[in-house]
């Protein structure tokens, strides 16, 4: 009986320090292809009449990636040949948290455009899933390109994660057929038409400025976390502004910048890092 009890709580023990450890990557949400609108709020409008862009199904991660999971990844690609910054937990005003902050459950802030693609192509290798961003002669990218004018190759059969395009983010963030169902597709915000209720963004009396754990707010119809607030989420698609390099969008908003709304994106160049954009990612969805 004495062997069976000490078995017994070494199990235990087992058990609860494995629920207690951090996913290695965020779960993720299946999201059905099909036509939707995407464009400006019209708040309670039927948006299935008035569609007028097609996507694929594809899968897209419950959470922004984790200074912690990012943090595990840094490391496998660091042994693997993938170079990419490491980015910070989260962020406070313009500096970042301590490392050990909630267990590193804060987004990854503090990494570029290009970070968010090496980490993609780490991931998708580590996975052995076929990359998306590619050289001009095929390879995966797995550092940063020196040369400003460098053209990224997106590889349309790939397996991998990538981020979201605009439309995919949109349909996301927006809750997609589940919000269609419900009526609640054309919300202001992710989930909501109160961001109190949903978001991390900066209020009118605010006085502290700081992430927070991603999953602490409430989640859309999808089940998706911090579409609106917490921290801008890096895109895929670039941006074209005739005399100068290729810019890419960010959407969502942060606790630094309020949004008026799911439709309001900014644009930055793809080396720019800072203390309140972070990313999630998707891959195809056999749907």
């Amino acid at each position: 009986m004495k062997h069976n009890a000490i078995l017994y709580g070494v199990l235990l023990l087992g058990q609860l320090a494995h629920a207690a450890q951090p996913k290695l990557m965020p779960e993720e949400i299946a999201i059905k292809g099909g036509a939707f609108y995407v464009g400006n709020i019209f708040g309670d409008k039927d948006y299935t009449s008035h569609t007028n862009v097609i996507l694929k199904s594809f899968y897209i991660m419950r959470t922004e990636i984790t200074y912690s999971q990012y943090q595990h990844m840094f490391q496998w690609a660091d042994n693997h040949g993938y170079l990419f910054e490491n980015g910070c937990n989260g962020g406070h005003f313009d500096d970042c948290l301590p490392a050990e902050r909630d267990n590193g459950q804060h987004p990854v802030t503090t990494i570029s455009w290009w970070d968010t693609v090496i980490f993609a192509n780490a991931l998708s290798a580590s996975q052995q899933l076929t990359p998306y961003y590619l050289t001009t002669d095929g390879r995966p990218i797995t550092s940063v390109p020196q040369d400003p004018a460098f053209k990224v190759v997106r590889n349309p059969a790939a397996t991998g994660y990538r981020l979201p395009s605009l439309n995919e983010w949109q349909v996301a963030a927006r809750g997609g057929e589940a919000a269609l169902r419900l009526g609640t597709y054309g919300q202001i915000y992710s989930g909501s038409n109160n961001p109190a209720n949903i978001a991390n963004m900066p209020k009118d009396n605010s006085t502290t400025f700081s992430t927070q754990p991603v999953a602490h707010q409430r989640p859309n119809a999808l089940g998706l976390y911090d579409m609106t607030g917490n921290v801008w989420e890096w895109i895929d698609d670039d941006f074209h502004m005739t005399g100068i390099n290729n810019m890419h969008y960010f959407c969502g908003g942060s606790y630094l910048m309020r949004i008026s709304n799911l439709s309001e994106c900014d644009v930055h160049t793809p080396n720019f890092p800072t203390s309140d954009i972070g990313f999630r990612l998707v891959r195809p969805a056999p749907l």
